[in-house]
């Protein structure tokens, strides 16, 4: 097994390791999760396919394949220095420091430089072949190669009001990327998106392999999700999340926000009636041994248990004052 670590998102307390453990499950052959230094996830993960998770993670900074781990201060850093093992290259070294870490990144990298040079080894700030991280927490720091840069940049070309269709209150695409990799959705399975709006979760999913399947009460809702789905491999149903026009144990996951606030229209007696017979819908069209995640301006327990789902994770998402965000990660 090699030994990873991801540089966590610090946008949220708790979702950046459930997504970046998701995907581990979807990534490597079997992986187990060896601790959490500040915001610094380790594991260890045998035959990890590098470039798909790169390409999907959200709420991840950077992956390093881990050459040394050490104790936060200098003479410890100048040792593992000394003994990590890297190819003969041009180097370029980086230093993170998170929050609470006594030593600066600037110290550790002429640290790790002096190092490296006493060795043979030559420095290449410009173009460099081999790019070396450390991460500074409080405790420990951690040596290693950067692996994966996800691409942070191109969610923020995506956010709602960049796209031809807007609508107020929807998801950012990190976070939708993050709930439809949570899910564990595979390339080519078939992810449900029962209060479809905008198309934002099932944007981020198809742009990854998924295909997606909306469904929504409103017509102008539709329209509009079509322009912002153009290209991508996605179905879109005017139709009701109470009575899914779609065949029984046949959806491999699903992600969904479920409607709230004043721009919100719900086609039903009364919300409890919408969550009721929408999770009993749910339930029916998932198959089994798969799961969901559901976005809602309420604790929801009750209604996903009842349906027949167990609740496997929770979060929360403090959006502002008066709006925080429940998210249930559900087996069936």
């Amino acid at each position: 097994m090699k030994t990873y670590a991801f540089l966590l998102s610090g946008e949220h307390n708790t979702l950046p390791k459930s997504e970046a453990l998701a995907l581990l499950s979807i990534f490597s052959t079997s992986f187990n999760e060896l601790y959490l230094l500040d915001r610094c996830l380790i594991i260890q993960a045998d035959h990890l396919d590098i470039p798909s998770l790169g390409s999907r993670l959200a709420m991840t900074h950077n992956v390093i394949e881990v050459l040394a781990i050490c104790y936060a201060r200098i003479e410890s850093l100048a040792e593992a220095a000394k003994e990590m093992e890297i190819p003969i290259e041009r180097y370029r070294v980086r230093a993170k420091r998170l929050q609470g870490a006594v030593l600066l990144g600037e110290e550790a990298e002429r640290v790790v430089g002096r190092e490296l040079l006493k060795r043979g080894f030559k420095a290449d700030l410009k173009n460099p072949k081999l790019d070396l991280k450390a991460i500074i927490t409080e405790e420990k720091i951690i040596l290693g190669i950067e692996v994966a840069r996800p691409d942070r940049g191109a969610f923020e070309a995506r956010r709602p009001h960049r796209k031809p269709y807007f609508h107020p209150g929807v998801l950012m695409p990190r976070i939708a990327r993050a709930l439809v990799n949570i899910s564990q959705a595979r390339y080519g399975d078939w992810i449900l998106d029962p209060f479809s709006g905008t198309a934002g979760i099932l944007v981020e999913a198809c742009l990854v392999g998924i295909k997606g399947v909306g469904i929504d009460v409103q017509k102008m809702l539709i329209r509009g999700a079509k322009t912002n789905l153009d290209g991508l491999n996605c179905s879109l149903i005017l139709g009701d999340a109470k009575r899914l026009p779609i065949a029984s144990s046949s959806i491999d996951s699903a992600v969904l926000d479920i409607p709230y606030g004043k721009s919100a229209i719900i086609e039903a007696e009364s919300k409890e009636a919408l969550l009721n017979e929408s999770m009993a819908e749910l339930f029916r069209v998932i198959k089994p041994g798969r799961r969901i995640v559901i976005v809602a301006d309420q604790s929801i327990e009750f209604q996903v248990e009842t349906a027949g789902f167990k609740i496997i994770e929770r979060h929360e998402d403090r959006v502002h004052r008066s709006l925080t965000r429940y998210i249930f990660v559900c087996y069936r």
